[in-house]
């Protein structure tokens, strides 16, 4: 009677062991998806950075995209773009590890980042700018060019995320979508109250410069003049300065000429 008990207890032994061996073995190939997707944009890794993915989970995943970017700067973009395709519910995080270890590269990893998830776009502008809030215009005139349908929303999130940089990213958001311009100040004086006045002159400001610019174009080609030339400097939140921010925002939105070939490996 004792040979069944045994056998019972036998199989649980065997099933406990193969637990354990699966255990440790998903521990050593966590999220290889993620790696993959490196390897495949062209990222190259060394030996210990390729294992360092592979064996990210959850917040460590993101802490393991920002030493990456930290190697390599130039390719942030497309190890960002990689990371949040084969895993976009890190999205946020991965951005805000990303943009907090390259913030000159913000602008690009947040457009990276809201072209392969862009129903995360919100929450990736929210985490970019609360990352490096100087530079909350260029995130979001990326992030609006990127998407543009999503242009309120995007800028509520940023707005929230930097009320004092609120007509900085409502000048930078209409410079990149200007057929959204009533949304988009709506948006950002709902998630800004106390700035309504600066926004509303920024608002004013970049529709007129988008307009001068238009114009310009149509008869004679591209204006000389600088967008930020006719920025209110009176109202309250630095609205004067949201044209020139602007204009420093679309400049420095481009991704950086790297490409996705770029080695992530330390100098």
């Amino acid at each position: 009677m004792q040979y069944p008990t045994r056998t019972y207890d036998m199989r649980k032994a065997l099933s406990g062991f193969a637990l354990v061996a699966a255990l440790v073995s998903g521990q050593s190939f966590a999220d290889p998806g993620t790696l993959a997707a490196l390897k495949s944009a062209g990222v190259a890794l060394t030996e210990a950075q390729a294992q360092s993915v592979a064996d990210a989970e959850g917040d460590a995943l993101a802490d393991a995209i920002a030493s990456l970017v930290t190697a390599n700067p130039g390719a942030a973009a497309t190890i960002v773009g990689a990371a949040v395709t084969a895993s976009p519910a890190q999205a946020a995080a991965i951005v805000s590890a990303a943009v907090t270890a390259a913030p000159d590269q913000a602008a690009a990893i947040v457009a990276a980042a809201v072209s392969v998830a862009p129903n995360r776009a919100t929450a990736i502008v929210a985490a970019a700018v609360s990352a490096a809030p100087d530079h909350a215009a260029a995130i979001v005139f990326a992030a609006v060019s990127a998407l543009p349908e999503q242009a309120a929303a995007i800028v509520a999130a940023a707005v929230a995320a930097a009320p004092d940089h609120a007509s900085a990213i409502v000048a930078a958001a209409i410079a990149a979508a200007p057929d959204q311009a009533v949304a988009i100040t709506a948006a950002a004086t709902s998630a800004a109250p106390d700035q309504a006045d600066a926004i509303s002159d920024a608002a004013q400001d970049a529709v007129a410069d988008n307009a001068i610019v238009s114009t310009s174009n149509t008869v004679a080609g591209p204006s000389p003049r600088s967008s930020g030339s006719s920025g209110s400097s009176g109202s309250s939140g630095g609205s004067g300065g949201a044209g020139s921010e602007a204009n420093t925002a679309a400049n420095s939105s481009a991704p950086s000429g790297s490409g996705g070939g770029g080695s992530a490996s330390p100098n």
